[in-house]
């Protein structure tokens, strides 16, 4: 598995990288944004290759949950509901893998990953406007921001339930 940043959301964080542990931190702020937004967008062969094969220090602790909204977000973005148990285990064993990758990723999965992060880059860019400078103004916009998105998608979801 191989984890992968876009060029421009790696120059949009620069400022940041001084304040990040890690520089998957960049790649999380991305995800969890995807995730929120429910939104993927394919990577290019003139995007970075990957940077970490394995989810760093205390995000290896938290694999479960990062894994969990991968398959979340994935059934949402298809339109499946969690009481449909064939399709639910047709999507994981889609996106992971018991054997081989230490993140339990399979191929697809990975993919599908860098994509949401990809397409989180994008709602990023789009609804914060401004590039990045100090973390502590970052954080608080971002906190707004996914505070909105997951406002969106469940009146969204809720007006699709609606006769």
């Amino acid at each position: 598995m191989s984890f992968r940043l876009r060029t421009d959301a790696e120059k949009w964080f620069s400022d940041l990288e001084r304040d990040f542990a890690y520089k998957f931190d960049a790649y999380y702020f991305c995800l969890m944004a995807g995730y929120a937004a429910v939104r993927k967008s394919s990577l290019t062969s003139a995007d970075k290759p990957a940077f970490v094969d394995d989810f760093p220090g205390d995000y290896k602790v938290q694999q479960n949950l990062l894994l969990g909204g991968l398959i979340d977000c994935d059934l949402r973005d298809r339109g499946i509901s969690v009481t449909d148990k064939a399709a639910v285990q047709k999507v994981v064993s889609e996106l992971l893998t018991a054997t081989g990758a230490s993140t339990h990723l399979s191929l697809t999965g990975a993919a599908r990953m860098n994509e949401y992060a990809s397409g989180g880059f994008d709602v990023l860019f789009e609804r914060m406007v401004d590039k990045p400078r100090k973390l502590e103004t970052f954080l608080r916009g971002y906190a707004k921001l996914i505070t909105e998105l997951e406002a969106e998608r469940s009146e969204a979801e809720s007006n699709l339930r609606s006769p």
